[in-house]
C-alpha cells in the first residue's frame, strides 16, 4: 500500500515536472524524477540529512538536469553546516556547497552571477579563518573583475575586510594594491549610490565602513595622503592635453570648473583622509576641498575653505567661499555664522565699515551671536585712535560709550566694564560744559548716537 501511494506520489510530481521548462531528463528517466521528487519533498520538510542523499545522487548522475538542484542544494547545505557542530565535518560540508555553484556554472553557465553568490557565502563562513584569507582574496578579486557595479552589495564591504585580514596576516599585498582595490570598490559604491537615490544612506554607510577598513589596513598619514594620492589628484584633474610638470597645486582653482566623476571621487577621498590622518592644513587637503565644492555646494565644505584661505590671509578666497558657504544653507545659525566670518576678515584688512555691516547682519540672523557683538565693540574700542581729534576729550571719548552699548547688548559683562572704564569722567564733562544723559554723535565711521555717561 505504501509502495502504491509513493507510486502515485511519484507520478503526480513528474507531471509537473515536466510541465516546467529547462529540465533534461535521461533516457531512462523514473530514478531521477524519483529522486528529484524525494529530495524537494524532504526540503520542505527540513529534513535536511535525507534530502541530501538524493540530491547527492542528482549532481553525481544527472549534473546538467535542472538549475534548481543546485539552487536548492546550497539551501540543504546551508541548513546542514548550521547544525553541524563538528569542526571537521562542518569544513567538508562547506566545501561540498561550494563545489555545488561550479557545477551549476560548469552545466548552466552565468558565471558572474553565480560567483558573486559563491564568494558571499565564503565568506560567510571562512571570514574568521586565516587559512582561507588567501584564497578568499583570489575569490573576490575574480568576482569583481566579472561583475563590475554589478557586484552584489554585500561583497562591497566584505572584500575590502579580506584584504585587510589577508594583508595583515601574509603580507603578500601591497599598500599600492590595497589603495587601488580601495579605489575600485569606491568607484563602485558611487556608481550604485548615484543610480538607487532612496538608499543614499545604505551607500553612505558602505563608504565610511571602507575607509574606516582602508586605514586599519595602511598607514594613512600625511605624508601618503600629500605624496601618494596628492600627485595623482593633479594628474587627474589637469586638461587632457596639459603635460604635467608642476610640483605643487596651485594650477588648482576649482571655483568655475567641471571635474569628471573620477576626480571627484578621489577629492572626496582625499579630504576625508586628510581629516582621519589629521592632515587638514595640508594644502592637497584644501585643493581636494575646493574640487569637492564644484561638484556639490557643501556648506560644511565651503566654511572649511574660507577658514583655511583666511589662515594664510588669501581674504579675496576667504570672502568668496564664505559668501558660497552662506548661499549653501537655509540655516540662520549657519548663515550667521559665515557673516561673521566675513565681518572677521573685514577687520583684519581693516575695512571697520564693511566688518560691522557683516557682524550686524550675524546679529540680525542671531541674536545670541556674543561673538558678532563682540567684535563690534572691539571694532570701536581700536577706533579711538583714529577717530580722536583731540579738541574735545569728552567727544573723543563717546566710542567707548558706543562700545558699551554692543558688549551690553551682547551680555558681556567684562568687555562692558572695561569700555566704561574708558568714559569721560565727570570733571572733563563739567569743564566742557556738558551734562550726563545728553545726546551726542560719536562721529568719524562709528557714527552712532550715544547717550552721554560717565566712568
Amino acid at each position: 500500500m505504501k509502495k502504491l501511494i509513493l507510486a502515485l506520489f511519484v507520478l503526480t510530481m513528474s507531471f509537473n515536472v515536466f510541465a516546467q521548462p529547462g529540465w533534461n531528463w535521461p533516457e531512462n528517466k523514473a530514478e531521477a524524477e524519483e529522486k528529484n521528487v524525494l529530495y524537494t519533498d524532504y526540503l520542505k520538510q527540513q529534513n535536511c540529512e535525507a534530502a541530501k542523499v538524493h540530491l547527492d545522487w542528482l549532481i553525481e548522475n544527472v549534473p546538467g538536469l535542472h538549475v534548481s538542484i543546485y539552487q536548492n542544494g546550497i539551501k540543504i547545505y546551508r541548513c546542514l553546516i548550521d547544525k553541524e557542530e563538528d569542526p571537521i565535518i562542518k569544513n567538508e560540508l562547506i566545501n561540498t556547497a561550494l563545489s555545488l555553484f561550479d557545477g551549476r556554472i560548469e552545466n548552466f553557465g552565468r558565471e558572474a552571477y553565480v560567483k558573486n553568490r559563491k564568494v558571499t557565502f565564503a565568506y560567510t563562513f571562512y571570514r574568521s579563518d586565516k587559512s582561507q584569507y588567501e584564497s578568499l582574496f583570489n575569490m573576490f578579486k575574480n568576482t569583481f573583475e566579472l561583475n563590475g557595479n554589478k557586484i552584489g552589495n554585500s561583497n562591497l564591504v566584505a572584500y575590502m575586510d579580506i584584504v585587510r585580514k589577508h594583508k595583515l596576516t601574509s603580507k603578500n599585498i601591497s599598500d599600492d594594491e590595497v589603495l587601488e582595490i580601495y579605489d575600485m570598490i569606491s568607484k563602485t559604491v558611487s556608481f550604485k549610490r548615484s543610480n538607487d537615490t532612496k538608499n543614499e544612506v545604505r551607500y553612505k554607510k558602505y563608504q565610511d565602513n571602507l575607509d574606516k577598513l582602508l586605514t586599519a589596513t595602511i598607514t594613512v598619514d600625511c605624508n601618503f595622503v600629500e605624496n601618494t594620492l596628492g600627485p595623482k589628484l593633479l594628474e587627474l584633474s589637469a586638461e587632457p592635453e596639459d603635460e604635467i610638470v608642476q610640483t605643487d597645486y596651485e594650477t588648482l582653482t576649482p571655483v568655475d570648473v567641471t571635474y569628471s566623476d573620477e576626480v571627484v571621487n578621489l577629492a572626496k577621498k582625499i579630504f576625508q583622509l586628510s581629516i582621519t590622518g589629521k592632515c587638514t592644513s595640508s594644502e592637497i587637503a584644501l585643493e581636494a576641498a575646493k574640487i569637492m565644492f564644484t561638484n556639490e555646494k557643501d556648506f560644511a565644505v565651503a566654511k572649511f575653505i574660507s577658514s583655511r584661505e583666511l589662515s594664510v590671509k588669501n581674504y579675496e578666497s576667504a570672502l568668496e567661499y564664505s559668501d558660497a558657504a552662506i548661499e549653501s544653507t537655509e540655516d540662520n545659525t549657519q548663515k550667521s555664522e559665515m557673516f561673521l566670518r566675513k565681518a572677521q576678515v573685514y577687520q583684519v584688512i581693516g575695512n571697520k565699515t564693511k566688518s560691522r555691516n557683516n557682524a550686524r547682519k550675524s546679529i540680525s540672523l542671531n541674536s545670541s551671536n556674543s561673538d558678532a557683538y563682540k567684535l563690534i565693540g572691539n571694532l570701536y574700542m581700536s577706533s579711538y585712535e583714529d577717530c580722536r581729534e583731540g579738541k574735545s576729550r569728552v567727544q573723543d571719548r563717546l566710542v567707548f560709550i558706543a562700545a558699551y552699548n554692543i558688549f551690553k547688548s551682547g551680555g558681556l559683562t567684562s568687555q562692558a566694564n572695561q569700555a566704561k572704564d574708558q568714559f569721560p569722567s565727570m570733571e572733563e564733562i563739567f569743564n566742557e560744559n556738558m551734562e550726563v544723559g545728553e545726546t551726542l554723535n560719536t562721529g568719524c565711521w562709528v557714527n552712532e548716537t550715544v547717550t552721554l555717561n560717565k566712568r
